[in-house]
């Protein structure tokens, strides 16, 4: 999985869990994204926000007790797995791998950033050296993300790309701002597809024009499918992020490291997860579950001045599952 550094969210998740006094040296965003090994064969990221147990939380309401139908306790040699209706599994908790390295640094990545407007998908293709055969076969692809900070904007984007519908309201925190991620071609059949084909074939042609003047070759392509979709919800000082990953008919692997404590739990019909992780440098609770329906990965997390305890997870939950 590619590498991703602290952004100025996970950032400020950091000093609000440490009193403002920012934990140095600890990639914690790294470490959570690092448990979602992937959705089939594809490299996939999700954004998980963090919580942390240094702030005290407000009592969760007794009826959310009512939605803690049944609880299954995974010690850490036994592994979580969510089925769909037919008995496949969807979502399945696995070791550490502990020998799976950090992908390779994308040096061209930065640049292709820069080119890019807000809302651009880039399709670009990089030459090594002057030579043909140093020329990459196929396409890399880097989106510029967008936030959309109006409801009306970000739910015209829903509809417009078919992504799983979020809600203006959650639980009483008011709509912040949107993501919407395009899905971009990663299988064999994707790559067939004439955009994936004709763009190839588009820069290609223009690296072989400029031989020896340029190495790196990027154009904007259109695209209307949503791979990842995510929201933020603000209340004062406190947040709530709902964030889904559409499968596409995939698997989901979930590295569950022995400081996590996974609890299976049904909420309003559905399997839930909810994930408790405790290590020395930082803790955090989120929750995930699978949308037979939609087909997508979802993920609850919450974090601010004022944190989720596990039964308004819990609660939160069930009113997004109704």
């Amino acid at each position: 999985m590619e590498r991703t550094t602290i952004s100025d969210e996970y950032q400020n998740i950091i000093y609000a869990s440490a009193g403002n006094e920012l934990l140095g040296g600890i990639d914690v965003e790294e470490k959570v994204m690092g448990h979602i090994r992937g959705i089939s064969d594809r490299k996939r990221s999700f954004s998980l926000s963090l919580k942390t147990m240094n702030r005290t939380t407000a009592i969760a309401s007794m009826l959310a007790l009512f939605l803690m139908i049944s609880v299954t306790a995974y010690a850490a040699s036994e592994y979580i797995q969510i089925r769909n209706s037919e008995g496949v599994v969807k979502v399945q908790h696995v070791a550490p791998n502990e020998s799976a390295g950090v992908a390779s640094y994308d040096k061209y990545a930065q640049k292709v950033d820069a080119f890019a407007k807000p809302g651009e998908l880039i399709a670009y293709l990089v030459n090594n050296n002057a030579g043909a055969a140093a020329l990459a076969t196929e396409l890399s692809f880097k989106y510029k993300e967008q936030r959309i900070g109006a409801y009306s904007d970000f739910l015209k984007e829903i509809k417009r790309t078919g992504a799983p519908m979020l809600p203006a309201l959650a639980a009483g925190y008011a709509f912040e701002y949107g993501v919407i991620n395009p899905n971009h071609p990663t299988t064999d059949a994707e790559k067939k597809s004439s955009l994936y084909q004709e763009t190839l074939e588009d820069l290609t042609a223009q690296a072989n024009k400029e031989r020896g003047s340029g190495k790196l070759f990027m154009m904007a392509i259109p695209w209307s499918e949503p791979g990842w979709i995510s929201a933020t919800y603000s209340k004062d000082n406190a947040h709530i992020g709902i964030s889904a990953s559409i499968m596409r008919g995939g698997k989901v692997f979930v590295e569950q490291e022995p400081e996590n404590q996974a609890d299976k739990i049904m909420v309003a019909g559905t399997e839930v997860i909810y994930n408790k992780v405790v290590k020395e440098e930082v803790s955090y609770d989120y929750l995930n579950w699978y949308n037979e329906k939609q087909d997508a990965y979802y993920t609850l997390s919450s974090y601010g001045d004022k944190i989720l305890s596990k039964e308004q997870f819990l609660q939160v939950a069930g009113e997004l599952l109704k």
